[in-house]
């Protein structure tokens, strides 16, 4: 009887070890395993600092948001958003702001950028940027 009682608790543990992976592997990939977007920040862009707040509600500097429409090489669209702060913020992401015109290849996964670039327009595949230039890119 405790074998069969210690088997069934070692069974439990290993399929709650199994379950736990597999989450945490789904977890990681959905925030940090990123796609190639191209976008451009389009010439009426606002690059007006305003105040940055943290969760906690305390200032964290001046920053520009940045919500651009970008699109694989497939063509297929999403929102992305990431913010720029102000030079010598302290934060990663900060120095100068990304200008009007500029064209970027923007790596996000499912729940967020995980980084950005500048790119020539040569680098970007050709359906994302007939896209692009149809949205007003340069």
């Amino acid at each position: 009887m405790k074998k069969i009682i210690l088997a069934c608790v070692g069974v439990a543990l290993l399929a709650g070890v199994v379950v736990a992976v597999i989450a945490g592997q789904r977890y990681y990939n959905d925030r940090y395993v990123s796609s190639n977007y191209y976008t451009v920040v389009p010439s009426d862009y606002d690059l007006t600092p305003v105040m940055h707040y943290g969760d906690d509600g305390k200032e964290m500097g001046l920053g520009v948001t940045y919500k651009l429409t970008a699109y694989n090489e497939s063509g297929e669209a999403r929102e992305v958003e990431f913010n720029i702060m102000e030079e010598g913020s302290g934060w990663a992401d900060s120095g100068p702001y990304i200008q009007q015109g500029s064209y970027l290849l923007v790596k996000a996964s499912n729940q967020l950028v995980t980084g950005w670039e500048y790119v020539n327009e040569e680098a970007i595949p050709a359906k994302a940027l007939e896209l692009l230039k149809a949205q007003g890119g340069s």
